[in-house]
């Protein structure tokens, strides 16, 4: 069973009791709701993907609990706010996007699920697009763009720091120059979490070569002389390589893809972070994820939003 909703005259929700699921399905596969799923997901909505209109109107029919009318009466009304929040609980997610009154809680998990490789739609994605009518999926590069132009990057779990252009790939080759400035060589070909701790020692023995260590510890295909400089000095107060490192590749992957917001999310929570201005803000932020290292293949170190 489940309760249905509706509006009143004064557009207050109210219950109408419960109804069996059969007969929600068959209100729910009307007219009514192609025509407001099609107003809805525009072209500039859609962006490399017109084939969710569909996929929004099958989830949709098994998880409605009010009239067409009135869920994109919310949804059109929907702004996503650019702010820093969370984590918060993923149960809490239709809650505060004001829509627990009007889909059943297994939307959530049902919009999650919605993901492709190509053209890519990560975890996440297609859950805010869905929720708020300024989001929109990017033409471009990056994740999703506003109706103002802003650009917000989605993550998910293990999701790597970086992208295909502009930055280099963690190898062998890297690890062996790195650990050649102590004249040893490491015990792994990937910056896994044990070499991390076991180089971040040799660095706090050896602060002549932090900043070297650091140039080498950059994922821009292209060095920064000044990124360099404040990692050190990152460094040389925190004495947290990891978090560093982690700090850094997100500093330099925002700015590449000229994001303004990062939208994170696991299987329990998730959180919103405004785009830092420096490399102490961008560490600020690695706080609230678990760093997992940088391994071969990969254009950037990965992270998963800590399940707080």
């Amino acid at each position: 069973m489940a309760e249905i909703y509706t509006k009143d005259n004064n557009g207050n929700l109210k219950s109408l009791g419960d109804a069996d699921i059969n007969k929600v399905k068959t209100v729910v596969n009307g007219a009514e709701l192609s025509k407001f799923i099609k107003d809805f997901w525009t072209d500039k909505k859609s962006g490399k993907h017109p084939e969710l209109m569909n996929k929004h109107k099958a989830i949709l029919e098994a998880d409605l609990l009010v009239s067409p009318k009135d869920l994109f009466e919310q949804l059109n009304a929907n702004k996503f706010i650019f702010q820093n929040f969370g984590p918060v609980n993923i149960s809490d997610f239709l809650r505060k996007a004001k829509l627990d009154s009007y889909l059943k809680p297994e939307f959530v998990n049902h919009a999650l699920n919605v993901t492709t490789h190509q053209p890519a739609i990560g975890k996440g994605e297609f859950l805010l697009v869905s929720c708020f009518k300024n989001i929109n999926f990017a033409f471009e590069s990056g994740d999703l763009i506003d109706d103002d132009g802003n650009r917000i990057e989605v993550k998910g779990n293990h999701a790597p720091i970086g992208g295909p252009k502009g930055f280099k790939q963690m190898n062998k080759s890297l690890m062996f120059s790195i650990y050649r400035l102590f004249n040893t060589n490491p015990d792994s070909n990937d910056l896994t979490m044990d070499c991390a701790k076991d180089l971040e020692k040799k660095l706090i023995d050896n602060p002549s070569l932090v900043r070297q260590t650091m140039l080498f510890l950059q994922n821009n295909i292209k060095e920064s002389s000044v990124l360099a400089n404040q990692m050190t000095e990152l460094f040389n107060e925190k004495h947290n390589l990891l978090n560093v490192i982690a700090a850094a590749h997100l500093f330099a992957y925002l700015r590449l893809q000229k994001a303004n917001f990062l939208f994170a999310i696991n299987d329990k929570a998730f959180a919103g972070f405004k785009a830092p201005d420096n490399l102490k803000q961008s560490y600020d932020i690695i706080q609230h994820f678990n760093v997992n290292g940088w391994f071969t293949g990969n254009r950037g170190i990965t992270f998963t939003l800590k399940k707080e």
